[in-house]
């Protein structure tokens, strides 16, 4: 696939300036420690370096993190041991990321240190196998380097938590958050920056502003699928409100609207939107490495895993891809956003196993206006861009996807596709019109005018429902 400029049709894409996100004014570089003020707008990276940049809570995501001048905070998790060691973990049990299993209390220090964290097994790419952090091994290596954000994950980890802190002196380098609003008294009766997290309606309808003021805490970090009002009540009581989960811009700027100040986020560069460190001069594949801005319909961390594939996975050496299922399956392609408003695209898309379904395609979403988790529904309020397929029929067809509709602007009949077979496609995006082509066959392109979008967002992926599977496809020859 290639990404070009119209307007520079040998050259890649231009460089980009590096841009502020919408309304961001106040943004600003920060990579200090020992802080006791954070940027107007400031981002947390999630268990490390943000949980879809790094394996989780490892030594990796940590070193990444602090390298990263749009992660302003580094979150971590805590639990103890079996010896009464801090151990930074998210889960409760070892299952998820290790090659053991059990409950992650039931070891102590040199059984935990012995675990082996697999991430290619469930995060995927080349990242290396790594052994866990005690809370001690991390506070030695990035105490002092970047602001860190604890989060104990129960009661005994918080008086822990503190008490570890309280040894180093390390009040002003670390800040805690926790779900429980009476573990977050205690941090913050000891000296602590302490924030109550708030996870749902429920929740919230106990833990409300008034209820944390008078705690006398001051943050709070909200689950940013809580309703805009329920925000914007924490926000008018004069708290510092963080929401979590944050990983899409559209979701960024309507928090920013309603007065949120941080984000957590397990991409924290695209989420800041710094175009000019997230956008890719070379094949984004070719590395076997998940680059900024790639993310899956399903927001979760736990779910970057080839068993559980809403990101896709990397087949070697350079290729990027969605297995064959029933379950539609569109992964936004961050690293080329946001894409010029005219511009040339070449998809190198290889059938790797057919569907049931001839009817059913892959191909490409482009110029959409939204960076929404994509559905190919007929009408979904959030749609507001292009669809190009390529049905295993190998009928090439052009769609404007409304919110309200869906348009089909042009078919091209091509020969149909078997497994292996390797369809070269090539978009064109200019002021009057686009341009399709299916041009590792002798097919003829077709222009079509229309100009109704021109969005900044590019997602990759194939088409299925429900007794309807969709095929096996791969993406591959990227800015090459």
């Amino acid at each position: 696939m290639r990404l070009k400029s119209a307007a520079v049709a040998t050259a890649c894409l231009s460089p980009l300036l590096a841009v502020t996100p919408s309304g961001d004014a106040n943004a600003s570089t920060y990579a200090g420690a020992r802080l006791d003020e954070l940027p107007q707008r400031f981002v947390i990276a999630h268990r490390g370096a943000g949980a879809f940049l790094a394996p989780e809570n490892t030594t990796a995501a940590f070193d990444r993190g602090v390298a990263d001048p749009n992660s302003h905070m580094l979150e971590f998790d805590v639990q103890v041991l079996k010896d009464g060691a801090g151990a930074v973990w998210h889960d409760p049990t070892v299952d998820r990321i290790s090659t053991s299993t059990g409950p992650v209390t039931s070891l102590d220090s040199a059984a935990f240190k012995k675990l082996v964290i697999d991430p290619r097994s469930w995060f995927g790419g080349t990242a290396a196998n790594t052994n866990p952090l005690l809370l001690n091994e991390l506070l030695d290596r990035y105490a002092g380097r970047k602001l860190l954000l604890a989060h104990p994950k129960d009661t005994a980890a918080m008086r822990l938590t503190i008490d570890t802190l309280k040894e180093r002196g390390l009040q002003d380098s670390v800040h805690i958050q926790t779900f429980s609003r009476s573990d977050a008294v205690l941090a913050h009766q000891a000296g602590f920056t302490t924030q109550v997290i708030v996870g749902g309606a429920q929740q919230a309808a106990i833990d409300t502003p008034e209820a944390i003021k008078a705690d006398g805490i001051d943050r709070v970090s909200l689950w940013q699928g809580l309703p805009d009002a329920t925000i914007k009540g924490y926000v008018a009581a004069g708290l510092v409100v963080t929401c979590y989960d944050v990983n899409r811009h559209y979701r960024r700027d309507q928090l920013y609207a309603l007065g949120v100040r941080g984000l957590d986020s397990d991409d924290p560069t695209y989420a800041r939107g710094d175009q000019a460190r997230y956008r890719r001069t070379g094949d984004p594949f070719a590395t076997q490495n998940w680059w900024y801005g790639h993310l899956g319909q399903v927001q979760a961390a736990n779910r970057l895993a080839a068993n559980h594939p809403d990101r896709g996975s990397f087949t070697a050496p350079d290729s990027w891809g969605v297995p064959r299922g029933s379950y539609p399956m569109f992964v936004r392609q961050g690293w080329a956003s946001p894409v010029p408003k005219i511009y040339e695209l070449r998809v190198w898309m290889k059938v790797t196993a057919l569907g049931s379904d001839k009817t059913r395609w892959g191909g490409v979403y482009f110029s959409a206006n939204r960076d929404h988790a994509f559905t190919d529904a007929a009408t979904d309020p959030h749609n507001a861009g292009y669809n190009l397929i390529l049905r295993q029929n190998g009928q090439l067809q052009l769609y404007r996807k409304e919110p309200s509709r869906t348009v089909l602007l042009k078919t091209i009949n091509t020969k149909a596709l078997g497994t292996g077979t390797l369809a070269k496609l090539q978009i064109k995006v200019t002021t009057t019109g686009i341009y399709i082509r299916r041009y590792d066959i002798t097919s003829a392109g077709a222009t079509v005018n229309d100009t109704k979008y021109r969005g900044g967002y590019l997602y990759f992926g194939r088409s299925a429902y429900t007794n309807q599977q969709g095929p096996g496809i791969t993406f591959k020859s990227v800015y090459k």
